[in-house]
């Protein structure tokens, strides 16, 4: 089995196929010409031969579909230029109104629709435009306007992503606001209903302290914790961790710590300069003797700087030792990478529950809707929520009788969910009825799916129509995840098809999946792939630890061609199976670069009793032709590149998840109409998956012409 090296897309082969497909006469290039030059990233050219083969084979729905998606992609680019145009005139109002904010947005905007990116940022009005941002960020994070200044580093951060020149600003600024969430939640909701009245929005309801007390989640957090993560990262670490340059980090957080003012509503003594001065000058003090000092920093010193610390609080602030201890570790752990992170005691049982892909609850989905309020998408099939009759639409307004008309989606979350068994009351508002209803049930392990089809055949979760063209015997597969019961509900939605007349082609849908279970990636890729290695770990010097091979008896689409959906949102397990097909020349792969999240995470116990947890990026994966998954800092390459390239527009990702959302709810809330799939292709929203879907029906056109050819010849 050939592998496919991503470096050489052309080959004398497929020059070979292309200058024969330009010269030779209609017929003489079929659909695994087609599909040959799309693997090799030849889209235009191969949509070239399968429009001939249309003509040749009189396949008038594959025309038909060849015309719409002509149309589809004419419409889209009088879209990018109309909305460029538009984008382009607000940029030139909002630099005139001297609003920076929106100026930005939509210097953002142009940035994502432009083609050409490089002439964007040369323009000298967007250049004047992020200096003047670049001062206005500053001068707020000074005056401790933290959402303008998150706001304008963010956007600063979006244009600039590649370089990474406002990463550590934006970083910064965003670690206060996770601060003032943890400590002083009540302040950062005023400030957030101040922002959207100052936007010309509606005030967020009243806040809801409900479960927001900052010393039961720090409870247990000490210092022991805090060294044997620390140790451990330093000793395990994939890229070798700089303890010297983490302690440096732990100390520069403790120093955004003490310098956020709307803190003191928590510890008053933040409000005291000169107090807040003392103690900032002792970390400068402990940081310019870090960075002075040579050699390789161990226990000693980490031990030693923790002393400090404390010497230096005591002396000044007298923060909480909990506190303390947090921010450092996290300010620490943030100088390895965004996947590593001491888990606290508070942490750890979410944790526990992500890992092992189920939880306990009710059974619904919620979202919070325009007001705010806590609304219920859909209670799922067979569910406590469901046999108690909850109902798409209804409005959650208590849990327990404690009002949730202010609490965050998470906090909502967590008072629904528990253990098993205990009894969990909603006061429901419903439209139509005049009081509240209040609903009592007992909480049940929900099991999570994670295989969609295309279309809702039933009520249960697992009730689908996987054909998305029945007359071609093309499934698509949504992948949602890569839980412990992906592979089984992929074999079972095969059997189906099979069942059903058989499959010619598959459409595996990754997008936005951001991964899961690695021995579910490699057996979802096993399905498709005979033998061979999927997956390998290694070390940062890129020896290899560790394999991960397919198994002849784990195949069960070897012969079905397939199409891979994968975007920006496909991360880790997704970029595995992606990756893995790609290289064997498995799959035609289509859509957008993914994510490049290609590493390997362990946990390692680090308090008593596991009361809190380590989790430490200690290997990288790579791809079967050796390709490095991971975005390494400053990396030009990285994730899986697509085959064929479709981009789609902002809007047009934006009414596709919507779209998708509500067709897969098999009974819509009351009085809303019931939102077909189909919607996706007809009105060109989704074109990559209309160019999948394309590429698959020009090969079950072919199938069919050679069929009909034998029967005549035959005849």
């Amino acid at each position: 089995m050939n592998l496919k090296r991503h470096a050489h897309r052309w080959t004398a082969g497929l020059l070979a196929v292309i200058a024969t497909a330009a010269a030779a006469p209609v017929g003489a290039a079929g659909p695994e010409d087609a599909w040959r030059l799309a693997l090799s990233g030849q889209g235009e050219a191969a949509f070239a031969l399968i429009e001939r083969q249309a003509e040749r084979d009189g396949a008038e729905a594959l025309r038909a579909a060849l015309e719409r998606r002509t149309e589809h992609l004419q419409t889209i680019e009088a879209k990018r230029a109309e909305r460029l145009l538009e984008a382009r005139e607000e940029l030139a109002t909002h630099l005139v109104e001297d609003d920076v904010i929106q100026a930005l947005r939509s210097a953002v905007e142009i940035h994502t629709l432009s083609t050409d990116k490089g002439a964007v940022m040369q323009d000298a009005k967007i250049r004047r435009l992020v200096a003047d941002a670049e001062g206005r960020a500053e001068a707020a994070e000074r005056a401790g306007d933290w959402l303008d200044a998150y706001e304008l580093y963010y956007r600063l951060n979006l244009l600039h992503e590649q370089e990474g020149s406002f990463r550590e600003p934006f970083e910064r600024v965003g670690r206060r606001l996770i601060m003032l969430r943890l400590y002083v939640p009540e302040t950062l909701h005023e400030m957030r209903s101040a922002k959207q009245v100052a936007e010309g929005e509606d005030p967020l309801p009243a806040y809801n302290n409900l479960a927001d007390d900052w010393r039961a989640k720090l409870e247990g957090v000490s210092q022991a914790m805090v060294i044997r993560a620390l140790s451990r990262a330093e000793r395990s670490h994939v890229e070798g961790a700089d303890l010297r340059a983490m302690l440096v980090r732990g100390l520069e957080t403790l120093e955004t710590f003490a310098t956020t003012t709307d803190l003191s509503k928590a510890f008053p003594a933040l409000a005291s300069e000169r107090l807040v001065d003392r103690f900032v000058a002792s970390l400068e003090e402990q940081r310019r003797e870090l960075v002075a000092q040579r050699g390789k920093a161990g226990y000693f010193e980490l031990v030693s700087v923790l002393k400090a610390i404390d010497r230096a609080n005591e002396r000044s602030l007298e923060l909480p030792d909990e506190a303390i201890l947090h921010e450092f570790g996290n300010g620490a752990m943030a100088e390895l990478d965004e996947f590593s992170a001491i888990v606290w005691p508070d942490e750890v049982e979410q944790l526990q529950r992500s890992t092992q892909g189920r939880f306990t609850g009710v059974g619904i989905k919620i979202s919070l809707d325009e007001s705010q309020a806590i609304k219920v998408v859909t209670p799922l099939q067979g569910t406590p929520a469901q046999r108690a009759g909850v109902l798409p639409g209804d409005v959650i307004v208590a849990v327990d009788e404690e009002p949730t008309i202010g609490i965050s989606l998470q906090q909502a979350v967590d008072r629904i969910t528990g253990d098993q068994g205990t009894p969990v009351t909603l006061t429901l508002e419903r439209e139509g009825v005049a009081e509240p209803i209040n609903v009592t049930m007992r909480r049940d392990e929900i099991p999570i799916y994670s295989v969609k089809g295309w279309e809702r055949s039933g009520p249960d979760e697992t009730d689908w129509n996987w054909f998305i063209d029945r007359e071609n015997k093309i499934g698509l597969l949504r992948v949602t995840q890569f839980a412990d019961d992906t592979t089984r509900e992929l074999r079972r939605a095969i059997r189906e098809m099979r069942a059903q007349g058989g499959v010619n082609g598959i459409i595996l849908d990754l997008r936005y999946n951001p991964g899961g279970l690695l021995n579910e990636a490699v057996s979802v890729a096993n399905l498709f792939i005979e033998q061979g290695v999927i997956v390998s770990q290694h070390d940062a010097e890129g020896v290899e630890r560790e394999s991960q091979v397919a198994r002849p008896s784990g195949v069960e689409l070897g012969d079905v061609p397939v199409v891979v959906l994968i975007n920006e949102g496909s991360a880790s397990a997704s970029e595995i199976v992606a990756g893995s097909l790609q290289d064997y020349e498995r799959g035609l792969i289509v859509g957008a670069r993914s994510y490049g999240k290609g590493s390997v995470q362990n946990i390692y116990t680090v308090g008593s009793i596991e009361m809190a947890l380590l989790k430490l990026t200690t290997q990288y994966y790579y791809l079967p032709s050796g390709r490095l998954i991971h975005r390494r800092p400053g990396a030009e390459n990285w994730g899986v590149e697509p085959d064929i390239e479709v981009e789609m527009l902002p809007s047009q990702i934006a009414d596709a998840l919507v779209i998708r959302q509500d067709a897969d709810l098999f009974e819509p809330a009351r009085g809303e109409e019931k939102v077909l799939p189909g919607k996706l292709l007809e009105d060109g929203v989704d074109t990559q998956l209309e160019t999948a879907l394309i590429f698959l029906q020009s090969r079950a056109a072919a199938k069919k012409n050679q069929t009909a050819v034998s029967l005549r010849e035959g005849a």
